[in-house]
Formats: structure tokens, sequence, C-alpha cells
């Protein structure tokens, strides 16, 4: 699981240090801040799901929510996103983890 976290961390801060520079990567920051851990839960959902789909959901969420507040906290420092989006992206982005998480074990059932 911590290979999952670290993966995702490092694409959520990639991307808001991509944007930085790329203004075209900041005018696509919210789809790549929930994408991310869509295809990630995806992944992480077809080959190292818990047994359960309670258990699934619940590590998924978390899976989304920790790496997407790290990097919004990164954005926020960097003056790119307001407070609020602490709390309601990280939600988001968790709330993706779970979609593809349960996509990706159905599939791999």
């Amino acid at each position: 699981m911590m290979m999952w976290y670290v993966v995702s961390t490092v694409l959520q801060l990639g991307h808001v240090v991509a944007a930085e520079f790329i203004p075209a990567v900041g005018m696509a920051a919210g789809i790549l801040g929930v994408g991310i851990p869509l295809v990630v839960g995806f992944l992480w959902g077809k080959k190292d799901a818990p047994e359960g789909m309670g258990a699934t959901l619940g590590q998924a969420f978390l899976l989304g929510f920790v790496p997407a507040l790290i990097g919004l906290v990164l954005a926020f420092a960097l003056g790119h996103v307001e407070a609020f989006l602490l709390g309601a992206g990280s939600a988001s982005s968790g709330v993706g983890a779970v979609i593809g998480a349960a996509v990706g074990k159905k599939l791999a059932a």
C-alpha cells in the first residue's frame, strides 16, 4: 500500500510543480487532481486491494485523500488555490480513488 501512496503523492506534487511553469497544466489542475487518484485507485484496486469491498473503499478514499491534501498544501503555499480547496479538493480526490478502486476490483474479480 505504501508504494501506491508514494506514487500518488509524487504525481500530485509533480502536477503542482508543473503548473508553476506550464500554464496549460495549471488550467487542467482540477482534472489532474482527481484523475490521478482515479487511475491510481483503479490500478491499486485491480492489483492490491484487500478482500472485502468495504475495506477496499475505505482504504481507497485515504489513498486519494492524503496525497491530494499534500499536493494541495503545496499548491496553497504557492498561491495556486484557496484554502477551502484543501478540504474540498482532497475529498473529491478521495472519491475519485474510491470509484477507480471499485471498478478495478470488479474487473479483477
